[in-house]
Parts: structure tokens; C-alpha cells; sequence
């Protein structure tokens, strides 16, 4: 009988021991149970509205916005050229001037031919005069006096004739002297003194403190860029950039280098930027309507996509999300959420799986260290 107690005492003890082990077995699923029934809270951001602005780099060159190759308007030995290389002229200013003495000798022939005509204009004037007065009395023919007439108109004609070849020559007489059409500086000399002057250029004119940026845009940007946008221009002659905006732009694409001309002022009050000189530009545009933004930690980049986490009633759901403008911190969301949507940011965005319940914290200092770091404990799905 004592061994029967005995027995049922020591077995009694082994069915408690396991007891004890199972209930501290089952403690920690009772706890995760109900931790998956309890919102994780975790880093949470308001998707924003913004026109982000692009960063676009390019090259070009400077120039000047008025180049003229100038040549004689008319022929002849180049007399003398008053101006060189370098040479800083003002509208009107004396460049060059053609042999005048050939159209000095026409001008004077136009002239006495001119008088010429006047006299004989005159003279045929008179006559039909007098010979009027012979008609009407019946004393000369009607045939007579029309060729009177007849005379007269022809010598008029002809002082006419020979007003437009006193002026032409006149003209061609001043354009021996040619002057600066605009205020710039002689970039270069292609003939010298004594030359026969024709077609070709003598002298080459810049215009003076206009210049221009033209860069070549490449054909694919993440903006286009318009009228208005700002750049900003590095030039080697200065040391810092200059700060102007787009003037225009081509509509053409050059088909071999896929680009196409963008034109902006050059604002250089040292004047110290040359014509021809290498620009790289930063140009800067923006969208003209503003899109969804979100921090670059709300992205999660998954099989070559991008996806946002979205907290729909305190549920994750993870939303595919087409990315435009990168700018610092921010990126732009084209496709896939809308301004004002809450979504997941920090490391946690690789942690949660859709579905999983959340807490979402838009203050991170409210949270625990670990969890505003992003440690949320969750395995990605």
C-alpha cells in the first residue's frame, strides 16, 4: 500500500512538471498572437504636392547675338580699312572705304546730264507752247503740234531718266564708306589696303556686351525644358557661375546628336566671357502643374519597380508607383497615388508585408529608437 502511494505520488509530480514546461512553451504563440492583433506603429509620411524642379546638365558655346561679315556694297581698290582686330566701334563709325574717285567721275556725269535733260525739257516745253498758239490760229498742222507734244513728254521722260542716274550714282558714291550698322567690336580683318574690294567680307562685327548661351539639350529629359526655366552658366573665364534664364527654344532635334539648341542671355557685367568661349549649363525646369511627392525612404525599389507602402484603415498595401523628378530628398510620383496618401517611410517600408496592421507615427520622435530607426520586427513578404 505504501508503494502504491508512493508510485501515485511521484507520477503526479512528473504530469505537474510537464504542465509547468507546456504552459511556458505556449506563453511566447499566446504573445505573438496577440502582438499580430496589435498595430505596429511605424514612420509614416503624407504624400505632398510640389513641381519639383529637374536637374539637367549641358554643354554649348558662347556667342554673340548679332555677327556680321561686312562687305563693299560696291567695287573697287580698298582705299583704306580705319579700323583692326579689336577695334571697339559706335553705330555709324568709318570702317572702310572704297576707291571714291570712279564714282566721284559718275556722280558728275549724272549730274551735267541731268542739267542736260532740264535744258532740253525746257526747250521742248516752249515750243509746244508756241506751236499751240500757231494751231490754234489754223496756221500750223495738228500733226505738227502733236509732235510737239510728242517731244515734250519724251524730254521730260528723260530729266527723269537722269534724276534716278544722278541718285543711283549719288548712292554708290556713299556706299564707298562703309560704316557700323550697330555698336560692337571687329573680331576679324580679311583684307587689307589696296585690295580689289567685291562680294567678299572685309571685316567681320561682333555686336558689343550682347552675348548668348546656346546649349544642346539632350532629346530625353526627365522635364522638358520651356521658356522661362533657370540655368545656371559655368564659364572658365569666371569663378563663379552666372544666373540667367531660357530665352528660347528650337523646335528641331538634330537628328545625329539627338539634341536640340536651347538660347539664354550671357548677364557678364565684367565682360570678361569671350565669344566662342565653352559654357556647361545646369538648367533647372519644372512641371507646369504640380504632382504627388513623397521622401526617397517611402520608396521601396522590388523586380525592377518601384512601389510605395500605402496605409489604407491602418492596413499596408503596397502600390506599384511610376518615378519622375528626383530633387534632393524628394522624389516625384507620376502614376500609382495621389496627394495626401499616408505611406510607410524608413527601413520599415522593406520590413512590412501587405496586409500586416499598422500604426502609422508622423512625429518620429514620438517613437522608440528602434522603431524610428526603422526595426519594426516584421519579415518582408
Amino acid at each position: 500500500m505504501s508503494a502504491a502511494r508512493t508510485l501515485t505520488l511521484v507520477l503526479a509530480v512528473l504530469v505537474g512538471a510537464c504542465t509547468e514546461r507546456d504552459a511556458e512553451v505556449a506563453s511566447p504563440a499566446a504573445v505573438g498572437a496577440r502582438a499580430v492583433t496589435t498595430p505596429q506603429r511605424v514612420p509614416a509620411e503624407r504624400a505632398g504636392s510640389a513641381r519639383l524642379r529637374a536637374r539637367i546638365t549641358a554643354s554649348g558655346s558662347i556667342a554673340a547675338r548679332q555677327v556680321t561679315e561686312l562687305a563693299a556694297e560696291v567695287s573697287g581698290p580698298l582705299l583704306a580699312i580705319f579700323v583692326d582686330v579689336g577695334s571697339s566701334v559706335d553705330k555709324g563709325a568709318e570702317l572702310f572705304r572704297v576707291d571714291p574717285g570712279p564714282y566721284q567721275m559718275a556722280l558728275a556725269e549724272a549730274r551735267a546730264a541731268l542739267a542736260l535733260a532740264h535744258a532740253e525739257a525746257q526747250q521742248a516745253a516752249q515750243e509746244e507752247a508756241r506751236l499751240g498758239s500757231l494751231f490754234e490760229s489754223r496756221s500750223v498742222s495738228k500733226q505738227h503740234y502733236e509732235q510737239a507734244r510728242t517731244q515734250t513728254a519724251v524730254a521730260r521722260a528723260r530729266v527723269t531718266q537722269m534724276e534716278a542716274r544722278t541718285a543711283r550714282a549719288a548712292r554708290d558714291l556713299e556706299r564707298t564708306l562703309v560704316r557700323a550698322p550697330y555698336a560692337g567690336s571687329i573680331v576679324a580683318r580679311l583684307a587689307h589696303e589696296g585690295a580689289m574690294a567685291g562680294s567678299a567680307p572685309i571685316l567681320v562685327l561682333q555686336e558689343s556686351g550682347a552675348l548668348e548661351a546656346i546649349v544642346n539639350v539632350p532629346e530625353v529629359t526627365p522635364i522638358p525644358v520651356r521658356a522661362g526655366d533657370p540655368v545656371e552658366l559655368f564659364v572658365e573665364a569666371l569663378d563663379r557661375p552666372l544666373t540667367s534664364r531660357i530665352e528660347r527654344v528650337s523646335d528641331r532635334i538634330d537628328p545625329a546628336t539627338r539634341t536640340y539648341e536651347v538660347r539664354c542671355p550671357v548677364p557678364d557685367v565684367t565682360r570678361t566671357v569671350k565669344s566662342g568661349a565653352y559654357v556647361r549649363a545646369e538648367l533647372s525646369p519644372t512641371r507646369p502643374q504640380p504632382r504627388p511627392v513623397v521622401g526617397l525612404d517611402a520608396l521601396l525599389s522590388r523586380d525592377g519597380g518601384s512601389f510605395v507602402l500605402r496605409i489604407d484603415d491602418g492596413v499596408v498595401t503596397p502600390v506599384a508607383v511610376r518615378v519622375g523628378v528626383i530633387d534632393g530628398q524628394q522624389a516625384e510620383i507620376l502614376d500609382g497615388i495621389v496627394a495626401g496618401d499616408v505611406v510607410v517611410r524608413g527601413e520599415s517600408v522593406r520590413r512590412l508585408g501587405a496586409g500586416q496592421r499598422v500604426e502609422p507615427v508622423f512625429d518620429t520622435a514620438a517613437l522608440p529608437a528602434r522603431v524610428a530607426a526603422g526595426d519594426s520586427g516584421a519579415s518582408s513578404p
